[in-house]
């Protein structure tokens, strides 16, 4: 028989005593550890860092799970493009599965307000990235495309040098030997560009600098385009699933007044219900955007149960769509 004083240690806290020790209502407990609103600010911290410190967590049998959707705040494709398209996607898997969602406008400085079971990191930059790192420490994190994950991260993400790569040789096959290439400077463009350099030099052709266009920022402008046109490229590949072919190929017919394929041939990045219905409709790099938000969804919940997925980091295939951009 236990004695009295190993009963009392041994007795899970409840919603009273959290209550008790942040001096409130247990109401106010069980709005905060729901993430409801009308809670204050002050208030919705000290309640949390008093469950913290005892340790408490409602049961899974009278709470929904929470996940938090991690959006680069800086990102403009964060409302269209990749990143709506990808927030799209894990929406829909979390809800089918009956998890409730949380995205944050400023994920610095709101994460550490709310009580959550797992964060799923779309795109991110430093800032968030270290908040990230912080919170992996009671919380589970998934990440989408990262590139750059520290021993023990969860990853799923595309396969970017590949995409790169059957860019190049699709292009090269088609008859094509002066390469050009636009993109931001990202983590899985910088994978995509090494696949574009090591297709042109496996087939022995010339890696012209003034072809090759990484950019600080996500522009794809006229003066860019020229540019590579003037340096001599025959065709350009231009990844990624925010309409950034759309930039260059508006570039290319409406102000230099050129024509595709027929002046220069151009390879995107898939923008689904968009670059098929382009004239011409342009080949692309399709990304398997919906499976990478269901490998990540599959993840987060195995995590949140306590389970660790093997292996940590998938990799997934991209595929070309051969479409009339290219002759």
């Amino acid at each position: 028989m236990k004695s009295p004083t190993t009963a009392a240690k041994s007795k899970r806290p409840t919603i009273y005593d959290l209550a008790k020790m942040a001096g409130v209502s247990p109401g106010t407990v069980s709005r905060v550890l729901n993430n409801k609103d009308k809670v204050k600010a002050d208030t919705r911290a000290r309640v949390l860092q008093a469950a913290q410190h005892l340790g408490l967590k409602p049961q899974a049998s009278v709470r929904s799970k929470q996940i938090v959707l991690v959006t680069e705040p800086s990102y403009e494709n964060r409302l269209r493009g990749y990143t709506a398209i990808l927030m799209a996607h894990i929406s829909f898997a979390l809800t089918s599965r009956n998890i409730g969602i949380f995205i944050p406008i400023d994920p610095v400085h709101e994460l550490k307000n709310y009580f959550i079971d797992g964060i799923i990191a779309i795109s991110f930059e430093d800032e968030v990235l270290e908040t990230l790192t912080e919170l992996e420490t009671r919380v589970p994190v998934v990440y989408l495309d990262n590139f750059k994950q520290k021993k023990g991260q969860y990853t799923v993400r595309s396969d970017h040098y590949q995409s790169g790569k059957i860019a190049a040789e699709h292009l090269i096959s088609k008859g094509k030997t002066k390469l050009g290439y636009i993109s931001s400077r990202t983590a899985p463009n910088e994978r995509r560009v090494q696949g574009f350099k090591d297709a042109i030099e496996a087939a022995g052709l010339e890696i012209e600098p003034r072809r090759i266009s990484i950019m600080e920022k996500d522009s794809h402008s006229p003066t860019v385009v020229s540019r590579i046109v003037r340096a001599g490229a025959d065709c350009i590949f231009v990844p990624g699933s925010s309409h950034e072919v759309i930039q260059c190929v508006h570039a290319i017919e409406f102000v230099m007044n050129m024509k595709v394929p027929q002046d220069i041939s151009i390879v995107g990045g898939e923008n689904l219900g968009i670059t098929e219905f382009l004239n011409p409709p342009i080949t692309t790099v399709s990304e398997p955007l919906k499976e990478m938000a269901e490998k990540a969804v599959d993840m987060i919940i195995q995590l949140t149960e306590g389970e660790k997925p093997s292996p940590r980091v998938v990799d997934l295939d991209v595929e070309l769509i051969e479409r009339d951009s290219v002759e």
